[in-house]
Formats: structure tokens, C-alpha cells, sequence
């Protein structure tokens, strides 16, 4: 197994940069469906309270739904150390009594299925598989965190350790890096979120 070490600061900028760019790309695809600040500048008219904003600062980056049923936040973080470099994907919960162990088992579904393929778009990297880039426990269940929290919006946590061997390639492209990123550790949180969110609201 390689070495883990700090990586350096530039490196932890672009990666922190792709993050931006993700709740940023994020977003600016779904604004038309809800009341913006940006919407709200424009027409002094609106009075109810934003139902999207996003957020940049020393916490990470962050994309908040608050319209009607939707009342949650997602989340992407870049922690570094000694230990390499660690993606936090994040998404807070307010519903009831949510079923955490079916959310959980299909997240670990899913990763079980797809780590072993290989990455698209960077033509250096072609036998590149998803674990060679992001490594995840071998009990995957474990990569995924649940934070309890009375009085306040539970967070679910999937932390994924980047692998070292390969980053000046992935940072090379900063758009195929961004791509890879939101596909393989964001979206799958949103979809399956989504998908027992729903059966819990019913």
C-alpha cells in the first residue's frame, strides 16, 4: 500500500476548487424551480424567504433546498493532514424516524458494484478503476456515518480517502476531475437519499 502524505497546498486547492464547482454547477441547474437571492434582487416584489442558496466558506461547500417537503442540505468538504486527503459528502435530515439501515445497505450495494470499474474521460488513466482513485474501507457500511443529533438535523457522512498515485493526472483535467467526482461520490448519495427520503414521506 502507498505511503500516505500531505499533499501540497496547490493541489488542495484545486481539488477544493472542483468541490466549489460541483454545489456552484449544482446550483445554477435547478435555480429556475426555486426563489433565489439572486431572483429576489431582481424583483424586490418576492417576499417569502430563499428556498435555495449555497454556501462557500472555511466549513466546505454546501447547496440548501428549503421549498415546501425539501428541507435539506448537501455538503462536500476536502479535509488534508498527514494521513492524505479525505472527500466528505454530506447530507442533513430532518424526516422522523428515517430508515438509516436501508439507506445505508444501498449506498454499500451500490459501491460494492462500482468500485471496480473503471474511470471515464482521462485517456492516461484508461485502466484506472473507481477504487484505485477513491478508497473505501472494506466494510463499506463503515465509510458511512450517521450523527444523531437531538434538536437538530441528523447528518449522514461518506468519507472517501483519494488516493495519492493518481492525482496530477486528475488535477491535470480539472473538468473530467470535477465529473468524476460529483459522479462517483456525489450523485449516488442524492439518488438513494431521494429514493428512501420519498418512502419515508409517504
Amino acid at each position: 500500500m502507498p505511503v500516505k502524505r500531505k499533499i501540497p497546498q496547490k493541489t488542495a486547492e484545486l481539488i477544493d476548487g472542483s468541490l466549489e464547482a460541483i454545489i456552484d454547477q449544482w446550483y445554477l441547474s435547478v435555480s429556475d424551480y426555486y426563489v433565489t437571492t439572486e431572483k429576489k434582487a431582481e424583483n424586490p416584489d418576492i417576499q417569502v424567504p430563499e428556498e435555495l442558496k449555497r454556501f462557500h466558506d472555511e466549513t466546505g461547500h454546501r447547496i440548501k433546498f428549503n421549498k415546501g417537503d425539501l428541507d435539506f442540505t448537501y455538503g462536500l468538504n476536502l479535509l488534508t493532514g498527514t494521513d492524505g486527503c479525505i472527500l466528505d459528502v454530506s447530507v442533513n435530515n430532518k424526516v422522523p424516524h428515517f430508515n438509516y439501515d436501508e439507506l445505508t445497505k444501498k449506498l454499500a450495494a451500490y459501491y460494492q458494484s462500482a468500485k471496480e470499474k473503471p474511470i471515464d474521460g482521462f485517456k492516461k488513466l484508461k485502466a484506472v478503476r473507481n477504487c484505485d482513485v477513491f478508497d473505501l474501507q472494506e466494510d463499506i457500511q463503515d465509510c458511512i456515518k450517521v450523527e444523531e443529533r437531538e434538536g437538530k438535523a441528523d447528518i449522514i457522512r461518506l468519507s472517501f480517502c483519494v488516493q495519492q498515485e493518481y492525482l496530477e493526472e486528475l488535477i491535470a483535467d480539472p473538468p473530467n476531475f470535477m465529473e468524476l467526482i460529483h459522479h462517483y461520490c456525489v450523485a449516488p448519495l442524492r439518488r438513494i437519499y431521494a429514493e428512501v427520503f420519498r418512502k419515508n414521506r409517504k
